[in-house]
């Protein structure tokens, strides 16, 4: 198990939180003008803890109107119609789901509309919802289906009353984060800080593996920081994929690779000999683009590993 050797050392530092779900049984109608049914039997928030400054209690009587729903190819999409109200919380007006996904009856979150990241538990599931544009929610989640070894599952992306937009992730099953702000359910929030020599040394090997996985299809994920990780017992995925795009050259992919190793190095994950590992691996598994990078820095393309490793390396602590 990835993690097993490492929970003695940081348990006591994991804090898991969960949220509570009531779920109901909504009738799919057409819009009608009326109300799906009463509040008694629609009464439905999806998180009534309280967490942070965006998150909201559960207050809210709040239901649709009316819904709309209707499937096309592999996706399914449901419309709501909602009353004027003042409430500042999450109130989906359109949602697009993967054909299959249990959330035809997910029309609320409690959160703050415009929230940046949120995590809550709906049907025994976990997941985090990011607001983003309209136009990066429909490219990943149309893009999922090509990457997804070395990203989070993104099975949806919905529009909000108050305009607002959020791309949807799955998480299904136990995972550890970084990122405090998406620790609830069955993510766990654990410190960089907290880790010992030979986790951090594992973490480096598997962020730059799964680094060199997405580079090989020439995307790169933007800015780097931890809280880009999502760590689970047997492997790594790499979550908020917003800033993620389409490398206009070969070369771009070593500068992040660069940047993200120079970054582990600062923060005290990622030591010498790790970093020399990580260019190992990773010129392996990219050689032409590590080649084209070498000519562009050195003016000549090496057939030589060796000097390659050796180029980026210093590189890094330059």
């Amino acid at each position: 198990m990835l993690l097993h050797r490492f929970k003695k050392a940081w348990w006591h530092k994991i804090y898991k939180r969960s949220c509570s779900v009531r779920k109901i049984n909504m009738k799919k109608t057409e819009y009608i003008g009326s109300r799906i049914m009463n509040t008694e039997e629609r009464q439905h928030l999806l998180n009534a803890s309280k967490y942070g400054d965006d998150e909201l209690p559960e207050f809210s009587k709040e239901v649709p109107t009316a819904s709309k729903k209707h499937e096309k190819g592999g996706d399914t999409t449901v419309d709501y119609k909602w009353n004027k109200s003042d409430s500042p919380i999450i109130r989906i007006q359109r949602i697009v789901y993967r054909k299959g996904e249990k959330l035809d009856e997910l029309y609320r979150v409690a959160a703050r509309d415009g929230a940046d990241s949120v995590c809550f538990v709906y049907g025994n599931t976990t997941y985090i919802i990011r607001k983003t544009a309209k136009e990066i929610a429909i490219a990943l989640y149309s893009a999922y289906g090509k990457i997804k070894g070395a990203i989070e599952s993104i099975v949806g992306y919905f529009q909000t009353f108050l305009g607002s937009e959020y791309i949807v992730s799955k998480i299904d099953e136990e995972a550890w984060a970084f990122d405090k702000r998406i620790a609830k359910g069955n993510i766990n929030y654990v410190e960089a800080d907290s880790l010992d020599t030979t986790s951090k040394g594992r973490l480096c090997e598997l962020i730059t593996e799964k680094i060199s996985e997405l580079h090989s299809t020439n995307l790169i994920l933007g800015r780097f920081t931890l809280n880009n990780v999502l760590l689970t017992e047997n492997d790594m995925k790499f979550t908020d994929l917003r800033k993620l795009r389409v490398s206009r050259k070969r070369s771009f992919v070593i500068e992040e690779f660069i940047n993200m190793m120079q970054y582990l190095f600062a923060i005290g994950i990622a030591s010498r000999d790790d970093i020399y590992y990580s260019i190992a691996y990773y010129t392996a598994e990219n050689e032409d683009s590590s080649n084209d990078w070498h000519k562009e820095k050195k003016g000549t393309r090496t057939t030589e590993h060796a000097e390659l490793v050796h180029a980026i390396e210093q590189e890094i602590y330059s």
